[in-house]
């Protein structure tokens, strides 16, 4: 009798479950609450399977940052290449980055989750390092686009790389940990800082 073969399709359909339903259990438990178990339960899967993509939990973990990074650099780069102009890809970009409160405070609750992995152990650390080095050089491509323009100031792209993301994650972070203010008030301000820096005057 001949080995029985993998179906690629139905295994990464499997393991795509189980990373799903480990961003949910995190999402509504936390890392220290999240289990393989758990995980097995909500995907209705078995443990037996999940150790086969996932012999331990920080692997588990790991693959749903993994995906969860990779899932907002997809949505970023789509909506940015949407748009011909700089301007309208950065406004466009703040609009992802902003998009709800519901949206944005599930994602800043799982991604602060990660913080400590990532300040302990190299493995996440560079998925976080890959991730912004990923958000750096979309901006930057932008802002040059829009300095040869001349529709953006004269700045060094890589300075204001830092300085688009620097600013929306403090937002986005004082929205979260602040008093009841609509995330629109920080989207607001963080456009227009920016068009303070960026934009050339008449």
């Amino acid at each position: 009798m001949s080995p029985r073969r993998r179906n690629p399709e139905l295994a990464d359909r499997r393991r795509q479950a189980l990373i799903k339903a480990g961003y949910a259990e995190i999402l509504e438990k936390g890392l220290e609450g999240t289990t393989i178990d758990s995980v097995v339960a909500r995907a209705a899967s078995s443990k037996g399977g999940a150790l086969y993509y996932f012999p331990t939990k920080e692997d588990l973990l790991f693959a749903v940052l993994e995906w969860l990074l990779a899932e907002v650099t997809r949505t970023l780069d789509e909506v940015v290449a949407s748009q011909s102009s700089p301007r309208a890809r950065l406004a466009s970009e703040l609009d992802v980055l902003f998009h709800s409160a519901e949206v944005n405070r599930n994602l800043y609750k799982v991604l602060f989750g990660f913080v400590p992995l990532a300040t302990r152990g190299e493995r996440f650390r560079a998925l976080f390092a890959e991730f912004f080095q990923r958000c750096r050089e979309r901006d930057a491509a932008i802002v040059e686009d829009g300095v040869r323009q001349r529709v953006f100031r004269r700045v060094p792209p890589e300075d204001a790389a830092a300085t688009i993301r620097a600013l929306v994650d403090g937002y986005c972070l004082q929205w979260l940990m602040g008093p009841e203010v609509a995330m629109e008030v920080y989207r607001d301000r963080c456009r227009a800082v920016l068009g303070a820096y960026l934009l050339r005057t008449p």
